[in-house]
Formats: structure tokens, C-alpha cells, sequence
């Protein structure tokens, strides 16, 4: 069996389209998408339309979706620019995907796996768990209620072990980066974000993980050019600075 997870696409409509072309050749039997479809991107409603009409499909609620849920809340928890992002998200949602992203569940299993947005740990708190910081990643771990936890959130590939160090060197979550997995230890996948990925690559980033033969890959989406998005956000009512973080621009 093969899964594909991804996450954090952000409403950022050129990098999904670009993935789900990817997709054609991954020969996935099931899909999971961690959470955060909306959010920071000018095309939230594109984005999540062309979500909901994958097969195979496990998605679940991220902080985002939340935030767009329950504004007030929102507003004391996340940064200006976040928050900016939330109230023009809001403005511009369908009313069918309001009630969609309103019934997603906030974690899923699938035989060795189980999926959060961003910590099995009171899910709703939206911890970010990173390499190197041990407390996050022992509650994580010890709330996982599978051997193996994805996660999103961070942007960040990354590949956890139980006492917290990153498994790969940061540098090798490049295009085709694998490691085999033994079947008996605990660790912590995090496929990166599709839509606004936040490591040293700036390139979209998903995980296949191969059932039958062990291999966790982490793929890129080597054609994505992000100033396709940055002009849409710089065109529109959104933070100039969402524009930045897709292209480094100064």
C-alpha cells in the first residue's frame, strides 16, 4: 500500500495544482492531507474545492481552519499578519466550504499511522514539534496513539525520533530523500508544506510512504514557481509580507 501526505497547502492554488499533477504518477492507495488548506494563500476556496474532489481522502482540521472558525479566539493566539490573513480568508469563503472545513476531525489512524495537524498532544493547543525540542516531542509521543504520528505545522520536512533528534540531516530533505523504516521504532513524519514551506528548499514538499517495502520519500515540486502566487497576494487585501515568505523577495 501507498500513502501520500501532505499538508499546509494555504490556500496557494499554483502549488496544489502543480502536487496533484505529481500525484498522477504516485499511484496512491489512500491520501492525508494534515490540515491548514486555507490560510496566508489567495485562493482558498479553489484550493479547497480541488481538495474535497480527491478520492481516498482523510483530511483534518488545522489551526487555520480553526482560526476561520472561531475569529475571537483567533485573535488572541496568533500573530498580526496570521490574523490579517484569517479576516480576508473569512470574507471570501463559500458558505458550502465553511461547513465543510467545519466538520474536519482533528486526527486519523490508518493501520501503523495516526495524523494530527500539529501535535497529538491537546491537538487544540496547535504545539509545534520540532526537531532538538525534547519536551514537545515526548508529549507528542506520549499522547500518539500509533508507532508512527504525522504531523504538519512547522513547514518544516522532518523525520523525529523518540528522544528528538531528527533522523535525516536537515540539508538531505531534498527531491527523492528517503529512509527505510525498521518497522518496530517510534518516530514523527512531517511531509513539509505544500504551500508555503518555510526550509532552506522553498520548494513544496510531500511524503509517499511505501507499506510493502519500509520507504519513507520525501518528494519536491521542482516546477513551482512562487511568483506566480506572490503577485496574486501583492494584487489583493492580503499582507505584502505572505508575498515575501513565498520568494525571498526583499
Amino acid at each position: 500500500m501507498r500513502l501520500v501526505v501532505f499538508s499546509d497547502v494555504h490556500g496557494n492554488l499554483e502549488a496544489l495544482e502543480i502536487f496533484l499533477e505529481a500525484l498522477r504518477n504516485e499511484h496512491a492507495d489512500n491520501l492525508f492531507c494534515l490540515g491548514d488548506s486555507v490560510g496566508y494563500g489567495p485562493n482558498p476556496n479553489e484550493c479547497l474545492e480541488l481538495i474535497r474532489s480527491l478520492s481516498n481522502l482523510s483530511i483534518l482540521m488545522g489551526n487555520h481552519e480553526w482560526a476561520t472558525l472561531s475569529p475571537h479566539q483567533a485573535r488572541l493566539r496568533m500573530n498580526p499578519i496570521a490574523y490579517k490573513a484569517i479576516e480576508w480568508t473569512m470574507l471570501r469563503l463559500t458558505e458550502a466550504n465553511f461547513k465543510y472545513i467545519s466538520h474536519l476531525p482533528m486526527s486519523a489512524e490508518c493501520g501503523s499511522f495516526c495524523f494530527y495537524h500539529a501535535s497529538a498532544h491537546y491537538p487544540f493547543e496547535w504545539e509545534y514539534v520540532r526537531p532538538g525540542d525534547v519536551t514537545t516531542v515526548k508529549l507528542c509521543f506520549s499522547h500518539s496513539t500509533r508507532r508512527i504520528t504525522c504531523l504538519g505545522h512547522t513547514h518544516q520536512p522532518a523525520l523525529i525520533g523518540e528522544t528528538g533528534e531528527n533522523l535525516l540531516p536537515e540539508s538531505l530533505y531534498l527531491d527523492e530523500t528517503s529512509y527505510i523504516d525498521d518497522g518496530q521504532s517510534r518516530f514523527i513524519i512531517n511531509p513539509g508544506s505544500i504551500g508555503q514551506p518555510r526550509d532552506s528548499s522553498h520548494l513544496p514538499c510531500y511524503v509517499v510512504y511505501d507499506t510493502d517495502t519500509g520507504v519513507i520519500r520525501w518528494r519536491r515540486l521542482l516546477d513551482y514557481a512562487p511568483h506566480l502566487t506572490a503577485e496574486k497576494i501583492l494584487n489583493s487585501d492580503l499582507p505584502r509580507e505572505l508575498a515575501y515568505y513565498l520568494t525571498g523577495w526583499p
